[in-house]
């Protein structure tokens, strides 16, 4: 399962991954709640298949 600061590492870096998917389309300044969802839940399945 890791230690408490790889968890922590891991956490941060999901953070900042998600991050770089919202700037990657600049001319979009607001995300709606499902859009949120919809791109944290893309993130975590294709993370699941790699």
């Amino acid at each position: 399962m890791g230690t408490e600061a790889e968890r922590q590492d891991t956490r941060k870096a999901m953070a900042f991954d998600l991050l770089a998917i919202i700037d990657k389309e600049p001319a979009k300044e607001t995300y709606t709640k499902e859009e949120i969802k919809k791109l944290i839940f893309v993130y975590v399945t294709t993370a699941e298949q790699k």
